[in-house]
């Protein structure tokens, strides 16, 4: 493969992207990223702080006497998924880009794993800047800059939620973490993250006296997403539609579940599940076809969008000591993951086309004896998302079952202005560029905006970013042609802000 920076405009982008895709940055893994961005502004010259959450900040003084302070900011970790047939550990192996062609545009990829441009493209389009500025091919007379990096975003926005208040200085804030070419984003919704650890009780199966068969059952290829931006899309939750095969094929038959595995993230859709159980061998057959026809039915909800689900039955060798759910945590369990909700929850009263309220079940994990659940609310109003916490809760309450549950972060939505003068100044920056309005938009997934417009009410905030698609999975790909247009932009903004 050619060399990144022959794709295009800003080159000091596409070196940038190349090496940091060779640099681990799971969430909660971000140490080496942020030495390898500390040490570049430090190598230019420029103050760096690290605070006590992990968050970078590199001060950029105006070249002349500063009259104004902009905060340029992106997060540094990425949401790590792969396909389960794949090969790859995102602690230690450098991602495997690719450029491919769909409808004579070029975009950029990576091969069977997420590409990291959510917020690789952040982390380029700074460092971009930081090096154009100390070599003189940009300059700033009045405007000065912080430059701030986070951590955490993509598990529970930790990082901007934690920031010291010293870091976050500026009345002006533009995030490169939202839009695309041709958007401004001015508002997003609000999430609160909910996890449920559910007592399994789990007992041998040998204590079953029966002929009893392993099955592996597994529910993939589904295309999965972001779980705000995509959540309206119509596309499936292998979590949810795995659980919804096992309840059907357990009101029909002795089953004995042993694990339920699902997602990686809280803010992915899943697009994989699979579960062990043990059923009578005198059964097979028939539980086989009847779980081939259910999943021929739920396939009809997804005609024309989920074209590469599947659906594979086998049996498997029997595990040592192997162990199973209790019967009466078994009942319960399946009925709770039946009925509880995952996805659209109601449609935005003004803007037809989003979800105002929604939840996720991004990952279930069976641990030595409990069931993890992780879910992950949003809206845009707090009302709402409230209120579909404590229906959950109440749903737990119901199911009588043990559990621990604890909510690992909660943020409020970014309540859109509309008359800010950031907002204004992009607007005409774009017009003039481009020679057409652009289009202000709200989002659904969460912004670290939000949290940071509440350190200052004063502050005014933006969003903008390059074209990326299907984010939060291995189909995430970035649009080449629009990083040298979103660059143009931002530096348009910048050059009229100084």
């Amino acid at each position: 493969m050619s060399k990144l920076k022959d794709l295009g405009q800003p080159e000091e982008f596409w070196d940038y992207f190349e090496q940091i895709s060779k640099i681990p940055r799971c969430s909660r893994n971000e140490e080496r990223i942020r030495n390898f961005i500390k040490e570049e502004g430090e190598k230019f010259g420029y103050k760096t702080q690290v605070d006590k959450v992990g968050n970078l900040a590199i001060n950029i003084p105006a070249k002349s006497t500063q009259k104004e302070k902009l905060i340029l900011q992106c997060h540094m970790d990425m949401v790590c998924e792969k396909n389960d047939d794949v090969e790859h550990d995102f602690l230690k192996d450098p991602l495997k880009l690719k450029i491919m062609e769909i409808d004579n545009e070029k975009w950029l990829t990576a091969e069977s794993t997420t590409l990291g441009a959510d917020n690789g493209v952040g982390i380029c389009f700074i460092l971009s800047i930081m090096k154009k500025i100390n070599d003189g091919s940009l300059n700033f007379d009045v405007l000065g800059l912080e430059l701030i990096f986070t951590v955490l975003e993509e598990y529970n926005l930790g990082g901007a939620e934690g920031i010291d208040r010293s870091l976050v200085d500026g009345n002006m804030l533009i995030n490169l973490d939202s839009g695309g070419d041709g958007m401004i984003t001015n508002g997003c919704a609000g999430g609160i993250g909910f996890i449920a650890d559910i007592k399994t009780k789990p007992v041998s199966v040998d204590k079953f006296k029966e002929n009893l068969i392993p099955l592996n059952l597994t529910l993939g290829g589904l295309i999965g997403g972001h779980s705000g931006g995509d959540i309206n899309r119509g596309r499936g939750n292998a979590n949810k539609l795995l659980c919804h095969i096992l309840w059907k094929i357990h009101k029909n038959y002795s089953i004995h579940i042993s694990s339920i595995n699902g997602g990686n993230a809280a803010n992915a859709i899943t697009r994989e599940a699979n579960t062990t159980l043990y059923v009578k061998e005198e059964n097979f057959s028939e539980i086989k076809s009847l779980t081939t026809n259910l999943f021929t039915e739920l396939k009809k909800n997804y005609d024309g969008i989920e074209e590469d689900m599947q659906l594979s039955i086998e049996r498997i060798e029997s595990k040592i000591n192997a162990t199973v759910f209790s019967e009466e945590i078994q009942k319960k369990l399946l009925d709770l993951l039946y009925i509880i909700p995952c996805g659209p929850l109601s449609i935005h009263p003004k803007i037809r086309a989003f979800a105002f309220a929604s939840t996720n079940i991004g990952i279930i994990r069976t641990e030595k004896d409990y069931i993890r659940i992780r879910m992950l609310h949003r809206s845009f109003s707090e009302y709402y998302n409230k209120k579909t916490c404590e229906e959950i809760i109440t749903l737990l309450k119901m199911s009588g079952l043990e559990m621990t549950r604890t909510i690992p972060g909660i943020y409020p939505p970014w309540e859109p202005n509309f008359n800010s003068n950031l907002l204004k100044l992009a607007k005409e920056s774009y017009s003039e560029m481009s020679n057409k309005e652009p289009l202000v938009i709200l989002v659904q997934g969460g912004l670290e905006c939000t949290l940071l417009i509440n350190l200052n009410p004063e502050m005014e905030a933006i969003a903008i970013g390059p074209t990326i698609r299907d984010m939060h999975s291995p189909n995430e790909r970035l649009n080449v042609k629009s990083v040298e247009k979103t660059w143009n932009f931002l530096i348009n903004i910048l050059k009229k802000l100084d």
